[in-house]
C-alpha cells in the first residue's frame, strides 16, 4: 500500500512538472506573439495613415516648406547685409569742384606722409594716383554725373595707398584705374612716375625697357568686359610698386583684410637685381653685368667679347650667395577687383 502511494506521488510530481513547463512555454510564446502583433499593428496603422493622407502637397508639407523658405530668405538677407556693409560708400550731393578740391588735398596729404624706406621716399613728389587728367599740367573738370563713381575710385585708391605704406613698399611706381568718363575709351588711366616725374615710360630692371602705354594696353585688355549684374558690380584697379619679398606677402595679407570686398586677380613680379653674387676673380669689371656670350646674325656679338660670366655657366662651387644679394627688390604689379553689392529688388 505504501509502495503504491509512493509511485502515485512520483507520477503526480512529474505530471505537475510537465504542466508547469508547458505553462511557462505557452506564456513565452504568447508574449512573443503579442509583441509581434503589437509591432505589426503599429506598422499597419502607419501604412494606413500614409494611404489615407492627402496627396502632396499636404498641409503639413506646405508648412514645412514655408518654414524652410523663410529660413533660407533670412540667411540670404543676413549674407547680403554683411556683403553690402563692405561696399565702397556712394557719395551724394558732391559737386565736381568739391571732388577736385578733395582730390588735390588728398594727393598732397598722401605724398607728404609717404614714409622713407631704405633711405628713399616711397612716393614721388608729383604722383597723380591714377587721376592724371585731374591732377596733371592741364586738369579738367569732370561731369557732375561722373563724380559719384570718381569719388568711389578715389576712396579705393586712398585705401590701397595706405596699405602699401603700412606694408612698407620701397617705391610706389604707378596706379591704374578703369577710365569710364565720357569721351574716353573704357580702358585705364595710368601714370609712369619715376624719380619724381610724370614720365609716361619706365624701365623694368633686368628685363629691358617697357612703356607704361604697353602695360596699360595689357591691363585694358584684361578688363575689356566690365563686371555688372543685378546683384553686384566690380571696378578694376592695378598697382605697381617695388618691394622686398616679405613686404609683398604682408601687402597681400593686408589686402585680404581690407574692409572693402577686394579680390586679387593677378600678381606679376620679377627681380630687379641679381640674387647671386659673382666671385670677384671671375667678374670683368669693365664689361656690362649680365652680358651673354653668343652669336647674333651669324657673327659673334660685340657684347659677348668682354661680358661677365653668366650665372648658368658657373659651376655650383662658384655660385656664392651672401648678404643682401640673396633678397633683391621685386618689381610687382597687382591687379584686383573691388566689388559693390546691390540690394535685391523686392518682388511685386
Amino acid at each position: 500500500m505504501n509502495r503504491s502511494k509512493i509511485v502515485l506521488a512520483a507520477v503526480a510530481v512529474v505530471f505537475l512538472s510537465v504542466v508547469a513547463a508547458l505553462g511557462v512555454f505557452a506564456h513565452a510564446q504568447y508574449a512573443k506573439s503579442a509583441k509581434a502583433k503589437k509591432a505589426r499593428d503599429k506598422e499597419f496603422r502607419e501604412l494606413e495613415a500614409v494611404f489615407q493622407d492627402e496627396i502632396f502637397p499636404s498641409a503639413t508639407n506646405v508648412l514645412a516648406l514655408q518654414e524652410n523658405v523663410r529660413r533660407l530668405e533670412e540667411t540670404r538677407g543676413e549674407m547680403e547685409s554683411a556683403l553690402r556693409a563692405m561696399n565702397v560708400p556712394a557719395p551724394t550731393n558732391v559737386s565736381a569742384s568739391v571732388f577736385m578740391r578733395t582730390l588735390q588735398d588728398l594727393a598732397q596729404k598722401k605724398i607728404k606722409s609717404a614714409p622713407i624706406v631704405e633711405g628713399k621716399k616711397s612716393m614721388p613728389p608729383n604722383f597723380t594716383f591714377g587721376f592724371e587728367r585731374y591732377l596733371g599740367a592741364s586738369p579738367r573738370m569732370p561731369r557732375e554725373n561722373e563724380v559719384p563713381r570718381l569719388v568711389q575710385q578715389l576712396i579705393v585708391v586712398s585705401a590701397l595707398v595706405d596699405e602699401m605704406f603700412a606694408a612698407g613698399v620701397s617705391q610706389v611706381t604707378s596706379i591704374h584705374r578703369v577710365r569710364f568718363e565720357a569721351g574716353e575709351n573704357p580702358v585705364t588711366e595710368s601714370e609712369g612716375e619715376e624719380s619724381g616725374g610724370r614720365g609716361r615710360r619706365s624701365r623694368r630692371g633686368g628685363r629691358g625697357a617697357s612703356s607704361q602705354e604697353g602695360d596699360a594696353d595689357i591691363f585694358a585688355g584684361s578688363v575689356a568686359t566690365s563686371i555688372q549684374t543685378d546683384l553686384y558690380s566690380a571696378q578694376h584697379f592695378s598697382i605697381r610698386f617695388a618691394a622686398r619679398q616679405g613686404v609683398l606677402v604682408e601687402l597681400l595679407n593686408r589686402l585680404a583684410r581690407l574692409k572693402y570686398f577686394v579680390v586679387v586677380t593677378d600678381v606679376r613680379m620679377h627681380k630687379m637685381g641679381l640674387d647671386i653674387r659673382i666671385p670677384g676673380a671671375l667678374e670683368n669689371k669693365d664689361a656690362p653685368r649680365g652680358g651673354r656670350r653668343g652669336q647674333r646674325g651669324g657673327e659673334e656679338s660685340e657684347e659677348s667679347v668682354d661680358a661677365a660670366p653668366v650665372m648658368s655657366d658657373l659651376p655650383p662651387s662658384q655660385r656664392l650667395m651672401s648678404g643682401p644679394d640673396i633678397d633683391p627688390p621685386l618689381d610687382v604689379t597687382i591687379e584686383l577687383d573691388v566689388y559693390q553689392f546691390e540690394k535685391k529688388a523686392e518682388a511685386e
